[in-house]
């Protein structure tokens, strides 16, 4: 009787669950199998997306082209002191990753407009951590480029697409 009721419980809550579009993140679905991946070649987060794109099974760049083209157009990073230690050295430092991308059609038409998506951590330094703390701020970066890879990625994966890769009006 108890696994009767653990398995209705199972069911009730997965039925829930997909009732209101639950989905596991890195679930998605594409209308397209290629993408073009241009702009920043030689970046980090041109590579963060690259790999993601790969780990999700669509080729990138193939020879023969592809209905959509990715343009990671510019990055910047910004750092500033939040609050100061009462000897005047920075106590708690914020740091700001953001990126402009576009997406278009294989004619040059905007599926996704140029737009900015950016992210910010916090860090928090004491006097005798200061020297480890450049290598954690670099690992936020590496964090903050791979969130935004996927949250281009969850856009990707909305962008409805008609037959032969043709833009869906």
């Amino acid at each position: 009787m108890k696994r009767f009721f653990q398995t209705i419980a199972l069911l009730a809550t997965t039925l829930a669950l997909t009732a209101c579009g639950f989905q596991l993140r890195g679930q998605y679905n594409f209308d397209f199998e290629k993408i073009e991946l241009r702009g920043m070649e030689n970046s980090e987060m041109n590579r963060n997306m690259d790999l993601q794109l790969q780990i999700l099974n669509l080729k990138v760049n193939p020879p023969e082209g592809a209905p959509l083209k990715l343009n990671l157009i510019s990055e910047a990073r910004d750092r500033s002191i939040v609050t100061f230690s009462a000897t005047g050295r920075a106590r708690e430092v914020r740091i700001t990753y953001e990126l402009l991308y576009s997406v278009v059609d294989k004619n040059g038409d905007f599926l996704i407009a140029t737009s900015q998506l950016s992210q910010r951590r916090e860090l928090t330094y004491t006097d005798d951590q200061i020297l480890g703390k450049e290598a954690e701020e670099n690992q936020l970066y590496t964090e903050m480029q791979r969130d935004i890879a996927r949250q281009i990625t969850g856009r990707l994966s909305a962008l409805q697409l008609g037959p032969k890769g043709q833009t869906a009006k």
